[in-house]
């Protein structure tokens, strides 16, 4: 079987070819990222050039215009041969906990969702909508960021509102699922350990960021709440803030709730805090003494920590700490910043490992000092591989149960 992914996110495209036939699955391996006014990088890896991974300038300017691009990208490469589609979708509320077939009775309550991931949602729309175009003969499946989060409990998902709120589905919901939920198996297999015995912290950090507590394979805990908003510093997402903010500001100002909406979604976070989304630039300015970027890394990374500090004492202890996403893959300053306090409940990383470390093709690479209590790991994720993983798993569920 072959399984076309698409996983659009705030600031990227990824998509990708996946053949389960294969010992490693993967055909193609691509990504539209660095949106400017005129252009955008791909990068891209085809399983017939044997491992060369390509760099290409397109004039391509959002997330919207690179799926309309990926029919012509597939035929182009020789790829245009599959039998399923899948789909990334951010927000599936308290409906989807699985991989969902899309169809005319799903369809409308995955656009429903859009209300609680105005960022993400409709991205994720664009791309099953070109599918259903495009492909219309292909089987095509929604995957749930939010459905590796429904295992967290009562006590960590409600929030202390009206009951009345909790009806209309206000909770925690949670996001990043595949994400961490990949990391987490990949962490297992590093260790030789059986994931079901181990408490795991994932570290997903990137444009958008959030942090996950992992207890014995299942989601305890996390720190993006019913919108991807909650949580920690982001590219342009303000994360945890007092919610009475938005009142005083309507009051004060006169902005509508849109208004202040767009702008925690939009033009907060590190944009706010450095005048730039763009992790890279900020850390170069970092380092040659900008005050203004230091604070935005000294606040991001002290979010990260409140957070680890948090859910090992949910899980009552600490076996593994995992960074993945683009910042936490590639910022050996961030990784630093976020440990080095965290040496009190046993946890040391060697500054070595950490300053040459380098990934390629999703490999798991240890930073953990020999001192060090649980395990320090940076991996890259892979969604992609993850909801393709999880179709193929769902399809041959279904035909198991059908015998």
């Amino acid at each position: 079987m072959k399984i076309l992914v698409f996983n659009a996110g705030s600031s990227s495209l990824k998509f990708g070819v996946f053949d389960t036939g294969l010992d490693d699955w993967h055909e193609v391996d691509a990504e539209f990222k660095n949106f400017k006014d005129v252009q955008c990088e791909l990068h891209y890896w085809l399983s017939a050039e044997k491992g060369k991974r390509r760099q290409q300038l397109k004039p391509v300017t959002n997330v919207n215009e690179a799926i309309q691009a990926v029919p012509a990208l597939l035929a182009e490469w020789g790829y245009e041969d599959f039998d399923v589609i899948g789909h990334r979708v951010v927000h599936g509320g308290e409906q989807f906990s699985a991989p969902t077939c899309i169809d005319t009775s799903t369809l409308p309550l995955i656009e429903a969702a859009s209300a609680l991931a105005p960022l993400h949602n409709p991205d994720n729309l664009a791309g099953i909508y070109l599918g259903l175009q495009v492909w219309p003969d292909k089987s095509q499946f929604a995957v749930f960021d939010t459905a590796f989060h429904h295992t967290i409990p009562d006590v960590a998902f409600r929030y202390a509102i009206p009951e009345r709120w909790r009806k209309q589905g206000v909770r925690r919901y949670g996001f990043h699922g595949t994400s961490h939920h990949y990391v987490a198996l990949r962490t297992a297999e590093a260790m030789n350990r059986p994931l079901n015995e181990l408490r795991v912290i994932s570290c997903h950090l990137g444009n958008g960021a959030s942090v996950c507590a992992i207890e014995q394979g299942v989601s305890v805990d996390t720190s993006m709440g019913m919108t991807p908003l909650e949580g920690l510093v982001m590219g342009t997402r303000s994360g945890d803030i007092d919610p009475g903010i938005i009142g005083y500001l309507s009051r004060q100002t006169g902005l509508t709730i849109e208004e202040i909406e767009h702008q925690l979604y939009h033009q907060s976070g590190l944009l706010a805090l450095a005048g730039s989304a763009d992790f890279r630039e900020i850390e170069r300015r970092a380092t040659e003494g900008d005050t203004q970027a230091r604070l935005a890394i000294d606040i991001y990374a002290y979010r990260v920590r409140k957070y680890l500090g948090a859910y090992t004492a949910v899980m009552g202890g600490l076996d593994a700490l995992v960074f993945t996403g683009g910042i936490g893959e590639n910022s050996a300053m961030m990784r630093q910043k976020i440990c080095e306090q965290l040496e009190f409940f046993g946890l040391s990383i060697d500054a070595d490992k950490n300053r040459e470390l380098e990934l390629k093709d999703c490999q798991v690479q240890v930073i953990s000092s020999e001192f060090s209590k649980a395990t320090i790991i940076v991996t890259q994720t892979s969604e992609q591989l993850m909801i393709a993983r999880q179709i193929y798993q769902h399809l041959r569920s279904v035909d198991s149960s059908d015998q």
